[in-house]
């Protein structure tokens, strides 16, 4: 029995509602490589929701909600990849012992890589 995810939660149970940033998540914001700090928001303006964000440099700015993107860590991403290549189905479609078995597979692997940092 596989358990299908309705599209306002993602895999692991978090709300992914209209408004899923909160004040301090960090968010990867668009035409920059440091991650940035949610401050405040969703804030009602014409067209658009915005959110006021602490960028790397310190500047503080206020920012349409479509520039800014939630930060998937790496055992997100790792058990996602595996799902794909294994299965061939996306990872909140696999049954709990599919999904259960893969994150383990992928908590494994992202420690070797850790431990075996810069050797050949």
């Amino acid at each position: 029995m596989a358990f299908i995810f309705e599209p306002s939660h993602d895999p692991r149970g978090e709300s992914m509602a209209e408004e899923f940033f909160k004040a301090g998540d960090k968010v990867k914001y668009r035409g920059m490589s440091m991650p940035a700090t949610i401050v405040s928001g969703p804030h009602k303006s014409p067209g658009v929701q915005r959110f006021l964000i602490t960028k790397a440099d310190g500047n503080v700015s206020l920012v349409p909600k479509r520039d800014l993107e939630r930060i998937v860590p790496r055992l997100d991403q790792m058990a996602g990849t595996l799902a794909m290549h294994t299965f061939g189905l996306p990872f909140a479609s696999l049954n709990i012992r599919d999904q259960v078995k893969l994150a383990s597979l992928a908590r494994t692997v992202l420690n070797i890589a850790d431990r075996t940092r810069g050797e050949a």
